[in-house]
């Protein structure tokens, strides 16, 4: 008989996603019958280009070699390489691209090739989960940069001064509040990174999704940087495990050694099919441009609803609220919305463990009559609870 007390690993031990189990409690309501608005997830709508899922379709009836390079197929990695010169007029070799088991693969091959344990690694609030459990299962140390609690949406970038850390993960634009950093912010980010010999890590997986100018690479300042991105937002690719990560030539090595142990490659069909998304840009700045007139409706209606405070995001497609006034922690917030009015949000405490109980976020990556209906709903809701 096995020893329990074996088991488990007390690195394992992180906290769960709750909006994976809030996902599951609004299914459950929906296959029993009840309305229910997806306002929690960030799913892009519509999905992915029928040009992709046609090459989909026409390679899974052919015989393509079964495993993959571990660092991609060449001519994926060329087309990110082409993709950072035409956008951002960035020349990088394309031996410097990985192509992962989505972002969470090139998270975790990055931390583990740049990081040991005991590191530390800084993260602001609210921030995408993954980062922090991540670091955490990897015994590195955490260094949490809270937001002002008067203003619990937005991330100062100048609390990172003095900090004795090793690493620095950014979002831009970030997941949860639509937050986007200007030039001269990403420019103070780079500049104290170098001066304080931290590597930076730039998670770049809402670019393309901006509402008021396009974004710069972080490694528009300089080579010095990391950085993440994936095939799942802008370009529309969801569930096909997909992303890539451009490192310094000194961890290639590394990185390769590491990607051939862990996962071996990305998936094949995954990998050909995604060489036809390039071609595609007019359709997806099409969605972009549908997110954006989604977002400004709204913003018309929770401007009217005096009980949440929030900024109007300029990138991703989420909103994130303070409902402090409410006097509901967040978790119970959102499960007595979703009962009342079949409404799901994420609640706060995913994205910051100190004021999350205090906020939630509004995705409105769906399709747009799905949003506006539910997010009537929320300004009912508020207007006969409140």
């Amino acid at each position: 008989m096995i020893n329990k007390t074996y088991y488990p690993a007390q690195r394992s031990n992180v906290d769960s996603f709750l909006v994976m189990d809030l996902l599951y409690s609004a299914n459950k309501l929906e296959a029993n019958g009840k309305k229910i608005f997806h306002l929690e997830l960030g799913e892009p709508q519509p999905k992915t280009p029928k040009r992709v899922l046609k090459e989909a379709a026409r390679l899974s009836k052919i015989s393509l070699p079964g495993y993959t390079p571990s660092n991609g197929i060449v001519s994926l990695r060329k087309k990110v390489r082409d993709y950072y010169y035409l956008q951002y007029k960035i020349e990088i070799d394309k031996d410097q691209v990985f192509i992962t088991t989505g972002s969470s693969g090139a998270f975790l091959l990055t931390f583990l090739s740049c990081f040991d344990p005991g590191s530390r690694v800084a993260i602001f609030n609210p921030v995408y989960p993954a980062y922090r459990n991540i670091l955490k299962c990897l015994n590195i140390d955490v260094v949490e940069i809270y937001p002002n609690e008067e203003e619990l949406d937005k991330i100062d970038i100048s609390m990172i001064s003095g900090k004795k850390i090793d690493g620095l993960v950014i979002s831009n634009p970030n997941n949860p509040n639509g937050q986007v950093f200007n030039q001269e912010e990403l420019a103070y980010i780079y500049d104290f990174c170098i001066k304080n010999k931290i590597i930076l890590i730039s998670d770049e997986i809402y670019h393309g999704i901006e509402f008021i100018e396009k974004s710069n690479s972080m490694l528009n300042f300089g080579e010095n940087a990391i950085v993440i991105n994936s095939f799942s937002k802008f370009f529309c690719m969801p569930g096909w495990r997909l992303g890539w990560v451009i490192i310094p030539k000194v961890i290639t090595e590394n990185f390769l050694k590491l990607s051939q142990n862990i996962f071996i490659s990305s998936g094949n069909i995954a990998q050909f099919s995604a060489l036809k998304v390039f071609d595609c840009m007019k359709e997806l700045k099409e969605i972009v441009k549908n997110y954006h007139l989604t977002r400004d409706k709204v913003n018309e209606v929770l401007e009217r609803i005096p009980m949440i405070n929030f900024s109007r995001p300029n990138g991703a497609f989420y909103f994130y609220l303070d409902i402090s006034k409410t006097k509901l922690d967040s978790f119970k917030f959102v499960r007595k919305l979703i009962n009342d009015t079949g409404v799901v949000l994420t609640p706060g405490l995913d994205f910051d463990k100190k004021f999350g109980q205090k906020t939630v976020r509004l995705s409105f990556s769906s399709e747009t009559s799905i949003v506006l209906d539910g997010v009537d709903r929320l300004y009912n809701w508020f207007k006969k609870n409140y």
